[in-house]
Order: structure tokens, then C-alpha cells, then sequence
């Protein structure tokens, strides 16, 4: 069996246990709230960055 077959035959006996699929939507929500928040100080960064080199 290839590595990729193995990784493929854990992820579906992991999803099959009680609680995987609630917890791996959790996880999911909780990175796409990191991701929106990581984009969220990078504008704000963006957008004090542009102030002060507007500023005479």
C-alpha cells in the first residue's frame, strides 16, 4: 500500500469514530476564524501604514 492509500484508510477509521465529525467541523470553523481574523490585522496594518505615509 502506497503512503497515500495509509493516510486515506487513518482518516476514514478516525472519521468513523464517535465525535469525529463534530470535532472536525469545530476544528474547521476555528481556522477559518483564524484565517478571518489573521486578514482582518493585516488590513488594519495595511491601512495605518497608508495613513502615516499620507501624512505631511
Amino acid at each position: 500500500m502506497d503512503d497515500r492509500a495509509d493516510w486515506d484508510d487513518l482518516r476514514e477509521r478516525r472519521m468513523a469514530e464517535p465525535g469525529a465529525a463534530e470535532a472536525y467541523e469545530a476544528a474547521r470553523i476555528a481556522f477559518e476564524l483564524g484565517q478571518t481574523a489573521r486578514e482582518l490585522r493585516y488590513r488594519a496594518g495595511r491601512m495605518v501604514l497608508r495613513r502615516r505615509a499620507a501624512r505631511p
